[in-house]
C-alpha cells in the first residue's frame, strides 16, 4: 500500500530535520511506543516497541528503524516490525522544504504488513496510518520548539 501526503510544521526545516534524525527525539514523537532500544547502531539504526491499538486489543511490535539513503534532500527509515503472529514493514521518505515561517513536510510511506493487522484493519489501514503520520508530525514540531536535552 502507498500512501502520500504532507503538513506544515511551524518550524523551520534544520529544526525538524534534527528531531526526524535523532533516534531518541524521533522516538519521542512515535505513539504508542513503550520502550527505546538505549543502542543506536553505527549505520543509526535503533529498537522500539510501538503497541499499536486494533479492534483485537494492543499488539507489541518489536521494530527496527534503519535510516537509509533516500533522494538528496531528504530523509528516509526502512521499518520493519514482527511478533508471533503479525509482521509489518515500511518504507517512509520525508522532504522538507523551508514555507514561511516554517516547513512544509511532504511524505511517502510503502506499507506491507500480514496477521491480524492486515486483516483486521484492510478497510482502515490507510486511513490510520495517514492520521498517525500526522501525530507523529505534530509531535515532532513541538520536540523541534524545544531545545534538545543533554542527558
Amino acid at each position: 500500500m502507498r500512501l502520500a501526503g504532507s503538513s506544515s510544521l511551524a518550524s523551520p526545516p534544520d529544526a525538524v530535520r534534527d528531531v526526524l534524525t535523532d533516534p531518541r527525539r524521533l522516538a519521542e514523537a512515535l505513539p504508542h511506543v513503550d520502550a527505546f532500544g538505549a543502542d543506536v547502531e553505527a549505520d543509526g539504526s535503533f529498537a522500539v516497541v510501538i503497541r499499536p491499538a486494533i479492534a483485537l486489543g494492543e499488539i507489541p511490535l518489536h521494530s527496527v528503524w534503519t535510516p537509509v539513503r533516500g533522494r538528496p534532500g531528504t530523509i528516509a527509515y526502512r521499518v520493519e516490525g514482527r511478533t508471533d503472529e503479525h509482521a509489518l514493514a515500511l518504507e517512509t521518505e520525508l522532504t522538507l522544504l523551508g514555507e514561511d515561517p516554517g516547513t512544509l513536510a511532504s511524505w511517502t510511506i510503502e506499507l506491507f504488513s500480514s496477521g491480524t493487522i492486515r486483516s483486521a484493519g484492510q478497510r482502515v489501514l490507510g486511513a490510520i496510518v495517514t492520521a498517525q503520520v500526522g501525530l507523529v508530525l505534530a509531535a515532532v514540531d513541538t520536540l523541534a520548539a524545544e531545545p534538545p536535552s543533554t542527558a
